[in-house]
């Protein structure tokens, strides 16, 4: 198993991969949108005061003052080591866990293939 991930491998895994899609799709985590802001159930201290900032591409609990980027989610959400949740992403965008490459182009592919339809939220 790789143990050493390049600089810009984890850059596109932490910004590329849509937080919200990744909360509401991948995880399943339990969200809603309360006011006109997607908020999930916080996988540390499981209460709704969440909220995730597209441009960003993070999230935070208000209750327990944590923030999440994707790889951060995942150890949250599924109780997973950090080389484990990288893995676990790069499985999402349909890379072998062996490839040295940049992720740009498996990003791109998922960007393409998302929508979100959440009108009115913030």
């Amino acid at each position: 198993m790789k143990k050493r991930f390049s600089s810009h491998e984890l850059f596109e895994l932490r910004n590329a991969i849509p937080i919200r899609w990744l909360i509401r799709d991948e995880l399943q985590i339990p969200s809603k949108i309360s006011e006109g802001v997607f908020r999930f159930l916080c996988p540390v201290c499981h209460e709704f005061q969440t909220a995730t900032h597209p441009a960003t591409n993070l999230a935070r609990c208000f209750k327990c003052e944590n923030n999440f980027n994707t790889i951060d989610l995942v150890i949250a959400d599924k109780g997973l080591g950090f080389i484990e949740s990288v893995m676990f992403l790069k499985q999402i965008l349909g890379m072998s866990p062996n490839r040295n490459g940049d992720t740009a182009q498996a990003v791109r592919t998922l960007a393409a293939g998302i929508e979100f339809s959440m009108p009115g939220l913030r």
